[in-house]
């Protein structure tokens, strides 16, 4: 299919992501709103690992995160959602 590529997912079937979430259009991805429930993260750190500049856990063990992140980093924020081994990261669509 053009301007898509199959991505596997290890917990489901395979996704076919537009070409616009993927790495390389990231320009062109809109940017999201990010939301943590404190009450479900497990502070394993997968976030930050997907996405070092947005998230970020501190020498305190808090994490700490930035809630409106530059368009740029949108491809990056949405795998650290689906990552997300206690599913807390909620993303909402912003207009352009």
């Amino acid at each position: 299919m053009p301007g898509s590529h199959a991505a596997v997912n290890a917990f489901g079937p395979h996704l076919t992501v537009p070409a616009s979430t993927r790495p390389d259009g990231a320009a062109d991805a809109p940017p999201v709103k990010v939301s943590v429930d404190n009450n479900h993260c497990g502070l394993y750190g997968i976030c930050h690992q997907e996405a070092p500049e947005v998230f970020d856990l501190g020498p305190d063990g808090r994490l700490r995160y930035d809630a409106a992140p530059d368009s740029e980093h949108t491809s990056a924020v949405r795998q650290a959602a689906r990552c997300c081994p206690m599913q807390a990261i909620t993303l909402t669509q912003e207009p352009r």
